[in-house]
């Protein structure tokens, strides 16, 4: 790994491995929880976008989560990602159960490294070298058919709206023959407007995607899997509109 994020991610994940296997239990206690995730992907895509002509991008996150024991329903976290040394996110936010769904809001921060993409030979992607975004959310309840939630961004710097709707839907593996696989399913659509900014003409477009990822659980904590994935976007950039494919493999934990 290129980043000490990543780094950091890989032990929890490792150790967390190990703790898994004869723990099966929380270390931290039941109010407090901590998920891992690293990955691999062979494409660097974002909102139906390819925003950099590398091939290759390896990616980590972590997210502590606490749930208020005053508060039934509600829980707090904190999030770091780091995208290779393209990028780095660091976010907070809140959510809350409701008998519909699950109430997300929260703010991120994000550090760059360039501000246009066409420095690395791809024009038509902007990023900010830094970046506050704000955005609210609901994802409805797991009981209904197709999983289907919903969610607002909002940057200040890029002066950027992002509304993006998706739809999740999860098979057994072995319904097709894959034992001990689970398929996670995606579907999104989203539509962005942005103002003019320091950093950009004012420009919207639309954007659209699917995954499947295949998901290998080791045991309750933790799971490895690959994914094949799909996007588009309608903006007029001469390097990123229309279509892309990649692939990716990760691994995820929690404890």
């Amino acid at each position: 790994m290129k980043n000490s994020l990543q780094a950091l991610a890989l032990t929890v994940f490792t150790l967390g491995v190990a703790q898994a296997q004869t723990t099966p239990s929380s270390p931290l206690g039941s109010d407090l929880s901590v998920r891992a995730n690293f990955s691999y992907a062979s494409k660097n895509v974002a909102r139906g976008k390819e925003r950099s002509s590398d091939e290759g991008l390896f990616q980590s996150q972590l997210t502590l989560e606490y749930a208020v024991p005053t508060i039934i329903g509600t829980s707090v976290y904190f999030s770091g990602y780091s995208a290779d040394s393209f990028e780095k996110v660091y976010g907070a936010g809140i959510r809350r159960n409701m008998e519909c769904g699950t109430l997300d809001i929260g703010y991120q921060h994000t550090k760059a490294n360039n501000h246009f993409v066409n420095t690395n030979g791809v024009a038509g992607y902007t990023l900010a070298p830094s970046d506050n975004e704000y955005y609210i959310g609901l994802v409805l309840s797991k009981d209904v058919f197709l999983r289907p939630s919903a969610y607002l961004f909002y940057s200040d710097e890029l002066r950027q709206y992002n509304f993006v709707v998706s739809a999740r839907k999860d098979f057994d593996g072995s319904d097709i023959g894959l034992s001990a696989v689970n398929i996670v399913t995606k579907l999104y659509a989203g539509s962005i407007y942005a103002s003019a900014s320091n950093w950009d003409t004012a420009n919207s477009y639309l954007y659209a995607g699917a995954s499947a990822d295949f998901i290998y659980a080791i045991n309750s904590n933790a799971s490895v899997g690959t994914g094949l994935n799909f996007a588009y976007n309608s903006d007029n950039a001469v390097n990123t509109k229309g279509g892309v494919f990649w692939y990716r493999f990760f691994a995820n934990f929690r404890f």
